[in-house]
């Protein structure tokens, strides 16, 4: 019997990934409610609620690391209580572009450049955004480029930086080979992969 869940996340590239990611499980989970938080802000005003509210239906949720120094870190200055047993929370290291980046392989073929331009750890990379968007201006592809790099000073991504995102991880992102390079990523499909709903009095 699928699990039903409802879905939280930091922006529409995360929610990209977590769908990919969750369609690697076939029919276990199904999705209720979406919510896009547009930002970390809104996930850790709202965190103790829906921590609250995994009594009812379990929860997954995706944030990035940015600069907290480490994910417990994280997780102890955002909850209030220990995490509810229908609680997935998964923190991306440090941001969800490391897990794209880290499968070398489909990205490099994405932008039609060579792999020994990308960093054999996205993880330990302080801005995995502007690495990403650094290695796309290597790209020869010019509708790519359009869509993922700043066109002026002002902007941190691209015009269709989503949109052109999305197109990598439903057609090129290998999340096996991505595996391999990003521990957080791991972390999450082996929770999601273990993950049975507990129904509690």
């Amino acid at each position: 019997m699928a699990i039903p869940v409802n879905l939280v996340f930091e922006d529409e590239l995360s929610e990209y990934v977590l769908t990919q990611l969750l369609s690697r499980f076939g029919s276990k989970f199904y999705s209720c409610v979406s919510y896009n938080g547009h930002g970390f802000g809104y996930i850790k005003s709202k965190i103790n609620g829906f921590n609250e509210a995994c009594k009812a239906i379990p929860f997954i949720v995706l944030t990035d690391l940015d600069n907290t120094p480490c994910p417990p870190e994280l997780i102890e200055h955002w909850f209030e209580r220990p995490l509810h047993p229908n609680m997935i929370f998964r923190i991306a290291v440090r941001e969800v572009e490391a897990w794209l980046l880290a499968d070398i392989e489909g990205y490099a073929k994405f932008l039609g450049i060579s792999e020994a331009n990308f960093p054999n750890n996205p993880e330990q990379e302080i801005d995995p955004k502007r690495t990403l968007i650094a290695l796309t201006r290597r790209s020869r592809k010019r509708n790519i480029k359009e869509d993922i790099i700043p066109i002026n000073g002002n902007a941190a991504i691209g015009p269709n930086y989503n949109g052109r995102l999305m197109e990598f991880v439903f057609e090129f992102w290998d999340i096996d080979r991505a595996m391999g390079r990003s521990e957080s990523l791991r972390r999450a499909f082996m929770k999601l992969h273990s993950f049975q709903m507990t129904i509690l009095d």
